[in-house]
């Protein structure tokens, strides 16, 4: 019988990523929306002094949790999709308490150092009240080891090919909460510890929905397993991948959010609190990344066990075109608008933080218009080079941070993060294409670049210009703007393959995936050569 057709199975990819990339976009969308209403609403109800050292310690606790999952979401979306390609049930399923048993350890170990240490920590990052800080913090340590397992569980459930546990759960469900238990706290109590509670407590309710979601999943996956399937090792070859990931995470996170920790030790918490809310739109670009990324690296890493390295280039290319598509309309339309944007937080953080929110759009457009390069790495077993990219990145973000904060104050932060994304970027870009052959670049990538420059960028420009500052002024800039990216986006439909999201329409999913037949969600791959780590 004849194999299945590589243009059909390709199509069916595309449909696959689309159905799952809109249910991502969904979540990410709320996602953002939620993020920049906590920030905002914590401008408003709490003064800059308090708003600055919560930023700082959540900060502080996200770095930590970062450090306590030791890259494990990395290492589950590499090694369950690869186990269920070639009908490895059991070990699918065994491969998740060698991820979760040492993360839950390492945050409760995380944890009880954050609260030994908090004074030490509220008196650089919370002057003015350390001691009130200092409660902040050890409230955030007690649910460290809470937070992790909650991580693990979600990626687990990704690396099954289910995207709504972590869209509904984590997307919308745990921000939701926060943005509730927020606004209570800021009624019943003015005290930094009740903020903290407010914003860290919905882990434990949306913990127990993961694990609940994920042992459905998997005892349904196990059912589907050959029987007689034979045991094989897993920790050694989960760590050797995940071991170089867990640092290459820390330094990630790190790089997100040691800025903020830097400026309120080096500067104030004031300038932490303005730095912050100059800095949250990149949240949206980072959550519509991830909405495309968390799609596309199982199936990625389905592709890589199967030497179908065609099929990675064209979901890689197609990837990059949606992420472009979705990211620069967002930083076009902040650097082009950031007075109005920068003033929405309040009086008091116009002035400097205007100019921390233009540069780090302009660095964001080069760091969304290059596609998943980690990710590409990741799924070829590249850890290594992962980590490398992390670390420089880091290091280039710490060095500049501690030299330019002091002399420029937010403004050196600003670009600081932004050398950092220019290195990261950069070295990711150049191994991609060197090592794997590999490249983001396609007629949708630039028709999609140019449709945003002009919509986002030309004329709400134009009209900046003309009609000055302010939120009129504004909407009459991005309105028509938004109207035009849209027919751009239509005429251009086909080069960035968007009639992979016809498969949504009611009646056409069918039609539109005629071919999934060729690439099967549940049966496994037999005799296939699987590329070493």
């Amino acid at each position: 019988m004849a194999g299945p057709d590589p243009a059909a199975a390709g199509g069916a990819n595309l449909n696959k990523l689309a159905r799952g990339g809109a249910l991502n976009l969904v979540g990410a969308g709320v996602a953002g929306v939620q993020g920049l209403a906590i920030v905002f609403l914590i401008a408003h109800l709490y003064s800059q002094q308090v708003a600055g050292s919560f930023f700082a310690a959540t900060s502080l606790f996200l770095i930590l949790a970062a450090v306590a999952g030791l890259g494990t979401d990395a290492g589950l979306l590499r090694w369950l999709p690869r186990h269920l390609a070639l009908g490895e049930g059991t070990s699918a399923r065994r491969t998740v308490p060698v991820a979760l048993v040492p993360v839950v350890v390492t945050a409760a170990l995380a944890g009880a150092v954050l609260a030994l240490t908090a004074s030490w920590t509220a008196a650089r990052i919370g002057s003015g009240a350390p001691g009130q800080v200092a409660e902040m913090v050890r409230v955030l340590a007690l649910f460290l080891p809470l937070a992790a397992a909650h991580d693990v569980l979600l990626a687990a459930t990704r690396g099954y090919g289910s995207m709504r546990p972590t869209v509904l759960v984590d997307k919308i469900l745990r921000q939701g909460l926060q943005v509730v238990f927020v606004v209570v706290a800021a009624l019943v109590s003015d005290h930094p510890a009740a903020l903290a509670l407010a914003w860290v407590a919905p882990y434990l309710p949306c913990l127990l929905v993961a694990a609940v979601w994920y042992r459905r999943i998997s005892r349904r996956r196990l059912a589907a397993t050959p029987a007689g399937e034979a045991a094989r090792p897993l920790a050694g070859d989960f760590w050797r991948f995940t071991a170089p990931r867990s640092v290459a995470q820390v330094c990630q996170t790190a790089f997100q959010r040691v800025d903020i920790v830097l400026v309120a030790a080096l500067a104030s918490p004031r300038e932490a609190a303005i730095y912050t809310a100059a800095t949250r739109f990149i949240v949206i670009s980072q959550l519509a990344t991830q909405a495309v990324q968390n799609v596309m690296q199982p199936a990625v890493s389905r592709l890589m066990a199967l030497s179908d390295r065609a099929g990675a280039q064209k979901i890689f290319a197609v990837s990059a075109a949606w992420n472009l598509a979705l990211c620069w309309p967002v930083h076009l339309a902040i650097a082009v608008g950031a007075p109005v944007y920068v003033a929405s937080f309040g009086s008091g953080y116009a002035g400097s933080g205007e100019v921390v929110t233009v540069v780090l759009a302009l660095a964001m457009l080069v760091a969304t218009a290059t596609g998943a390069r980690d990710v590409m790495l990741l799924m070829a077993g590249r850890s290594g080079l992962s980590l490398a990219n992390q670390s420089a990145a880091l290091a280039v973000n710490l060095a500049l941070n501690v030299a330019l904060i002091p002399v420029f104050g937010i403004a050196g932060a600003a670009l600081a993060r932004a050398a950092g994304l220019l290195v990261r970027t950069g070295l990711a870009l150049v191994q991609v294409r060197r090592i794997l052959g590999m490249s983001p670049a396609s007629s949708g990538l630039a028709w999609a670049a140019g449709a945003a420059l002009l919509s986002f960028g030309a004329v709400p420009l134009a009209v900046r210009l003309v009609a000055g500052d302010g939120v009129v002024a504004l909407l009459c800039g991005l309105i028509p703007g938004a109207l035009l990216y849209f027919a751009l986006l239509w005429g251009g439909r086909e080069r960035l393959n968007l009639t992979a999201f016809a498969t949504l329409l009611p009646g056409r999913r069918g039609r539109g995936t005629s071919s999934v037949a060729a690439v099967p969600d549940e049966e496994p791959a037999r005799s296939v050569h699987v590329p070493g780590n």
